[in-house]
């Protein structure tokens, strides 16, 4: 969403290719990273789910999603500058 907000466009008639690779970079480099990219497949825990959410906070996940954040807010800086 960052990289859409920054790269995108504003008009419809705007060209958006760009934005596009940025956001293949990106993804490229945060699953290589992490081995995944959503949050079931990061965690191990369906968060949809009550019994995920108890899951999550029992195995005190939220530290580890907290530096899945501010991994990939630091690879969209690195990858727009």
């Amino acid at each position: 969403m960052a990289i859409g907000l920054y790269q995108g466009r504003n008009t419809p008639n705007e060209e958006i290719d760009h934005c596009y690779e940025t956001v293949r970079v990106f993804i490229e480099r945060f699953s290589r990273q992490f081995g995944a990219l959503n949050c079931l497949d990061l965690t191990g825990v369906h968060l949809g789910t009550p019994e995920g959410q108890t899951a999550f906070m029992e195995k005190g996940q939220m530290r580890e999603c907290t530096n899945f954040v501010g991994e990939a807010t630091r690879m969209v800086v690195e990858i727009v500058k």
